[in-house]
């Protein structure tokens, strides 16, 4: 992703300016866009990952704040990686949530500016396996995808085993998601007045199976919506 929205910027001319990066997690595109010059400001609702970030990017600003009621500064850049619209970390994750925080996207950014992002759509459902694992010399992680009919949503429930000397560690998680629809979503974007490409992979990089990404643009001369 890093290197999509590096490349982007670039071809529109945007070499300097602040990128705001939402749910930035432990701040690796933070550190791939300053050290091509850009500013960045990281908002994550994890201690640890803000932990993360800071010492991986110690000259980007970091919040700790939900990045559905956030305040967005102006930048030449937004994005949002890793499926971070479909949390319900935050209970408040819902329609009209999703519609006030791109319309504060849409605010934040200059004539001209770029939102990158992806979503989790329906698809997951079918496309996902419902089983999982992956595997390194040091961990295991196991992955189990259930969903629900009403609302739209997927449960994903992960066991990592962590070697820990001689022994593992485990460690528990269960996330869930709110799927979008990307049609439905396309059209929110288009009344707010943005320009965008839909696409399947980041570069070489194929997104998960049942993921979009949008690449929307803001008109120089639009004022926002």
């Amino acid at each position: 992703a890093a290197d999509m929205l590096i490349s982007t910027l670039k071809a529109s001319g945007l070499t300097r300016g602040r990128v705001t990066d939402l749910g930035c997690g432990s701040g690796i595109l933070a550190r791939k866009l300053l050290d091509q010059g850009y500013a960045v400001e990281g908002i994550d609702q994890s201690v640890a990952m803000l932990a993360l970030a800071k010492s991986r990017a110690p000259e980007a600003v970091f919040r700790r704040e939900t990045l559905f009621e956030c305040e967005i500064p102006p930048s030449i850049a937004v994005c949002a990686i890793g499926e971070c619209f479909n949390y319900r970390f935050d209970r408040n994750n819902d329609e009209a949530a999703l519609d006030r925080v791109l319309h504060r996207v849409y605010q934040s950014l200059e004539g001209g500016g770029i939102f990158l992002f992806d979503i989790a759509t329906p698809d997951r459902i079918v496309k996902a396996p419902s089983k999982n694992f992956f595997q390194t010399q040091n961990w295991t992680t196991l992955v189990e995808n259930r969903h629900s009919e009403t609302p739209l949503m997927m449960t994903r429930k992960i066991s990592s085993f962590i070697r820990a000397g001689g022994y593992y560690e485990r460690v528990d998680e269960t996330h869930h998601l709110r799927l979008i629809d990307p049609d439905t979503l396309a059209h929110r974007i288009n009344t707010l007045g943005f320009e965008f490409e839909m696409f399947e992979c980041y570069g070489p990089t194929p997104l998960p199976a049942g993921c979009v990404g949008f690449c929307a643009y803001k008109h120089n001369s639009s004022e926002p919506g």
